[in-house]
């Protein structure tokens, strides 16, 4: 389902149908409350989940971008994690990038003066954490596995049922026949 280093999967689907066509579709679907996902939206933007007793805390969360290219749409899909725990995890890993790379420097300036090069540990164990972290996510993404493959087909399936309309110049010339 998505490449082995990748954190937040993605899938780009083109379609004929405009954009607006296409986040209706998704929100007609989507919306009933008997159903066991669940949908936000803003604008063309969407956000499908899985209800609330269905969620645990690796269950993903499927932001759909729904853009214009020509006549028809590009639908992004991209899978994340509950957003609190994204910005948990962005933030974990830039603060640990940061001291890596600054421990790196440190160290390397404490190399070019002859001193014990200490940082090294600090750099490496940095380094270690956000592989750790890393690991964590794709144990994650394994355990939500199964209800990725359910978002990602269930929007697959709406979007195959989408047609698009007759663009204008069509309409006037069946008109005219």
């Amino acid at each position: 389902m998505s490449g082995v280093l990748e954190i937040r999967p993605t899938q780009i689907r083109e379609h004929d149908a405009a954009p607006e066509d296409l986040a209706a579709a998704l929100l007609d679907h989507f919306a009933p409350k008997e159903s066991d996902i669940t949908i936000c939206s803003v604008g063309q933007h969407l956000v499908l989940t899985h209800t609330q007793h269905l969620r645990h805390l690796w269950s993903p969360w499927l932001h759909v971008e729904v853009e214009a290219i020509g006549e028809g749409s590009r639908v992004i899909a991209k899978f994340s994690p509950h957003p609190n725990l994204w910005t948990s995890f962005a933030f974990g890993y830039m603060t640990l990038g940061t001291t890596a790379l600054f421990a790196v420097c440190f160290a390397l300036a404490q190399t070019m003066l002859n001193q014990s090069p200490w940082a090294w540990w600090v750099a490496g164990g940095a380094a270690a954490l956000m592989l750790a972290m890393f690991l964590i996510a794709k144990l994650g993404q394994r355990l939500a596995e199964d209800q990725m493959r359910e978002l990602s087909e269930r929007l697959g399936a709406v979007l195959a049922g989408v047609k698009a309309r007759s663009h204008p110049s069509e309409i006037r010339a069946m008109d005219r026949v």
